[in-house]
């Protein structure tokens, strides 16, 4: 029987992540079924490699496994920051927002134009929620003072 995690700050985001790497994964076989000749045509409006919203699903599926991962690096690094468990709450609920808004923007995009305007929203809590990140750990002489960094960075 699998342990459950420990319902901290980041708990929810290591969750959604393994969601998002699954999701992203499938869109990518999606994607590979009309892709380099695949078994079907693509649909009106992706049938060049080079089409916008051809190009704006393949960022989307992208962005929906490498965010996720990020976020599965970033929930143990801000455990060790500096940060208190409110700020901690913050950059985990920052980065979940990101993690989930950009690649469904991105998608979004492909097949609706205006969402392009929302795009800037999860940009930014993204980039918040990094920067929040290394200022706790640069606070924390990088480690939190926890634990070893890792490569004998100390």
């Amino acid at each position: 029987m699998p342990q459950r995690i420990a319902r901290s700050p980041g708990a929810s985001n290591i969750v959604v992540a393994w969601w998002m790497i699954g999701i992203g994964t499938g869109a990518g076989a999606v994607l590979g079924l009309w892709s380099f000749g695949g078994p079907l045509p693509p649909p009106a409006g992706f049938a060049a490699y080079d089409d916008l919203p051809r190009r704006l699903l393949r960022l989307a599926h992208i962005a929906s496994i490498a965010l996720p991962v990020l976020s599965i690096l970033y929930v143990p690094w801000m455990d060790r920051s500096t940060w208190d468990g409110r700020v901690r709450a913050i950059g985990c609920r920052l980065l979940l927002f990101g993690t989930v808004a950009l690649p469904a923007l991105l998608a979004l995009t492909a097949i609706w134009r205006p969402a392009l305007y929302a795009l800037p929203a999860p940009v930014l809590a993204l980039v918040t929620t990094f920067f929040l990140l290394a200022v706790g750990l640069a606070g924390a002489g990088g480690n939190g003072g926890k634990e070893k960094a890792p490569c004998g960075s100390d």
